[in-house]
């Protein structure tokens, strides 16, 4: 790791992204806690029928919402720490200066992904509404988990777009070391 010091710029982007992407898996565990719960109380209730209990109505469809969107909450904190799949196998023997240049490679094609999926994600969500469609048995409309994923493709992108000027920085200063260990600050 270089001792020279970041633009006190790219120091705030980068305070701003990681607490964003934190907050964002904090509330996917949140989410993914509560599908959890629902399901398990669905379960029990539908164990307990000679008690009195039930299932809850629209389990599943309420599972479904919350895990999809759990999905989307943690995807910028899988892309800023590089919880992507990668094959540093055929890297490695090139060395660190090859394996900078192919993050940045890998960083470009996924945040072209994901501006590309929130573009179709849009004409997606437009077309839920204009349809109204709902879910079938709680009568939600579907768009609106749709629209949720959408506003979540936001911090997807941008961290993103961040991930590549982290990428280009340490391209610039020349940092050779082992880039997803790194503190930047």
């Amino acid at each position: 790791m270089t001792t020279a010091v970041y633009h006190p710029l790219f120091l705030r982007a980068q305070r701003l992204v990681e607490g964003m992407a934190g907050m964002l898996a904090i509330l996917s565990g949140i989410l993914l806690i509560i599908a959890i719960l629902l399901t398990t109380v669905s379960i029990v209730g539908r164990l307990m029928t000679s008690l009195g209990l039930s299932a809850i109505p629209g389990d599943y469809e309420l599972v479904q919402i919350f895990c999809g969107l759990a999905v989307f909450s943690f995807m910028p904190y899988c892309q800023l720490r590089r919880g992507h799949v990668s094959v540093d196998l055929f890297i490695s023997p090139f060395g660190a200066k090859a394996k900078v240049w192919t993050q940045l490679l890998g960083d470009m094609v996924v945040t072209g992904l994901f501006c590309l999926l929130a573009w179709r994600h849009f004409d997606g969500t437009v077309d839920k509404f204009d349809y109204q469609e709902t879910t079938f048995i709680l009568q939600i409309p579907v768009w609106w988990a749709f629209a949720g994923a959408m506003v979540l493709f936001c911090p997807i992108v941008v961290t993103g777009l961040f991930t590549l000027w982290r990428d280009i920085v340490d391209i610039i200063r020349g940092d050779q070391a082992d880039t997803e260990e790194e503190d930047y600050s």
